[in-house]
């Protein structure tokens, strides 16, 4: 029995709906149908009535969530519990990592989830993608060995083949737009790029960002921009305000539900990009480093899989002509 499928089991039956568990765990509803079906299956007993869209908990549903809850809980405790004891045995070492200054807020978006994987122990130097390319190509010139990079879906092929780098992907994602109600509507499922254009905009002023931005609005540009900078208070302030709306992107919306007033929205074709460690190839980068890569994998694979689920990574390997896209080819 797996715990994923009690923990799907107990969600449908707290909401009440197929539908609205699988979007609440970021899976899709037939994943998750196909689970609670497998489930049934194992215990020999069905747990939910199902009345055309309707459904509700069996008795031996209701008999099921308690012991399901517990089992739970103290999977999670389990795991806590020897995570700790992993982390004892490991070195103490600081890492030393740079970071684009568009990726560098993750290690506070994501501080409780790294404290539990003992990744916060590092040195962080912002950098943009020029500079941390120069200290790939001559690593004496730079302490640091590794560097979390923002990739655009364009330019992953060209990092794949890539001689002198490696690349360890950690997840997708895509530009969305931040707001407040006072300029935003929750009712609306998705905006245009042409309807962003028209709205007052406040964002920040940094090189990643501005290039996927200016690609991503090339055809319907900002008509109406009160402030581009580096001033994050003040950015917020206007936000807050609901004086503009900003940009953020997919992940950090899924690090960030919940947060009181603000709206995060996808925007229809919005630029996609993937966010991962960047490394030589040529020179030998040190095992601490290496495995730090690893847990950081880790943590983002076991503490947000259900975002995962939704935004798969894509393969940026190129293909033999003629090859299919999902002939089999691995994800990068």
């Amino acid at each position: 029995m797996r715990i994923e499928s009690l923990h799907y089991f107990l969600e449908v039956a707290r909401i009440g709906s197929f539908s609205l568990a699988a979007r609440q765990l970021y899976v899709s509803q037939q994943g998750l149908s196909k689970a609670v079906q497998s489930l049934e299956k194992e215990l020999g007993t069905a747990l939910f009535e199902r009345t055309g869209k309707r459904i509700r908990l069996t008795e031996a549903g209701f008999d099921l969530v308690p012991l399901a809850t517990a089992c739970v809980e103290d999977y999670a405790a389990l795991e806590k519990t020897m995570r700790k004891h992993a982390e004892a045995s490991r070195s103490c070492e600081t890492i030393k990592l740079t970071a684009m200054p568009f990726v560098a807020g993750l290690f506070t978006l994501m501080r409780d989830s790294l404290d539990e994987y003992d990744l916060r122990n590092v040195i962080l130097a912002e950098k943009s993608m020029p500079e941390i390319l120069e200290d790939i190509a001559d690593p004496t010139q730079s302490p640091e060995t590794a560097a979390m990079v923002v990739v655009p879906d364009a330019a992953l092929g060209r990092i794949a083949e890539s001689r002198a780098a490696a690349y360890v992907p950690l997840f997708r994602s895509s530009i969305v737009l931040v707001g407040t109600k006072a300029l935003l509507s929750p009712r609306k499922r998705c905006y245009t790029i042409e309807e962003v254009a028209g709205l007052p905009i406040a964002y920040y002023n940094e090189p990643v960002l501005e290039s996927i931005l200016k690609s991503m609005f090339v055809r319907h540009p900002f008509e109406n921009v009160i402030m581009h900078a580096s001033n994050l208070s003040m950015i917020n302030e206007y936000i807050e305000s609901g004086r503009a709306v900003t940009f953020s992107d997919a992940f950090s919306a899924y690090l960030s539900a919940g947060a009181e007033d603000a709206l995060y929205l996808p925007i229809r074709h919005a630029a996609t990009f993937t966010v991962g460690f960047l490394y030589s190839s040529v020179e030998q980068v040190d095992a601490a480093t290496l495995a730090y890569i690893d847990r950081f994998k880790a943590c983002i694979e076991e503490t947000c899989s259900p975002y995962l689920a939704k935004h798969p990574l894509v393969d940026a390997r190129p293909r033999p002509e003629g090859e299919h896209p999902a002939s089999g080819a691995t994800q990068s």
